[in-house]
């Protein structure tokens, strides 16, 4: 247990990027499929709502910096870089055979930057990364670092979808899977920010403004 709580930070993070990669890239690969016989992607909203800076100059400049601009720090191949640093540092723990999909998702992504019609390889990206969750659930025999992994899935994809103002629904069931989650790590955790959350999923009660963004994402000290 020691050696897990050791790199517990890598295993979160490794949990969240992942996550970002994936919502992120479904989400503007749909933004900019309905931009395309439809009105024009109003980018600085899309900018807003995630909290990142906006300096782009069209939809098109913006939709090729954030899915495929490395040196661009909010971008998804930021992101993915991000994600397979955590998942090298962690070979020993999650395995070779894990952390392969982990490649295999930012090789496509790559691939993706360089083609003219990258439709495919992103699909690619969203398929590996599938890949990679049903092999650590078969690989990792740890049921903790499973968990500490899904905490941060969890923590990223209600962030993603409050923050987007999509799939509401299922962020309420995110965060039913988030407290079940939480228990079973003993992760250390922030008891006001947890409370918010309790009493969302437990009493029903709806956080005021922003509250349950914040609570969701300041809830682990890891």
């Amino acid at each position: 247990m020691g050696s897990v709580l050791s790199k517990t930070n890598r295993l979160f993070w490794l949990g969240r990027y992942n996550e970002r990669v994936y919502t992120s890239l479904k989400f503007v690969v749909a933004l900019y499929d309905r931009s395309i016989d439809g009105p024009p992607t109003d980018y600085a909203e899309v900018c807003r709502r995630l909290d990142i800076p906006c300096p782009y100059s069209c939809a098109e400049e913006f939709f090729r910096s954030f899915i495929f601009d490395v040196s661009n720090p909010d971008s998804i191949a930021q992101s993915a870089d991000r994600m397979l640093g955590n998942g090298m540092v962690l070979r020993e723990v999650i395995s070779s055979t894990t952390l392969s999909y982990l490649q295999m998702a930012v090789n496509a992504l790559r691939l993706a930057a360089k083609s003219g019609s990258p439709a495919l390889e992103l699909q690619w990206v969203l398929d590996d990364i599938m890949a990679f969750r049903g092999s650590f659930e078969d690989f990792i025999v740890d049921e903790t670092v499973r968990n500490i992994i899904k905490c941060g899935i969890s923590v990223e994809r209600v962030s993603m979808f409050e923050r987007l103002g999509v799939q509401r629904e299922e962020a309420g069931v995110e965060l039913r899977k988030l407290v079940y989650r939480m228990a079973k790590t003993r992760l250390p955790v922030d008891p006001g920010h947890r409370d918010v959350i309790l009493q969302k999923v437990v009493g029903g009660v709806e956080p005021e403004g922003n509250a349950l963004l914040v609570a969701v994402e300041s809830l682990f000290t890891v």
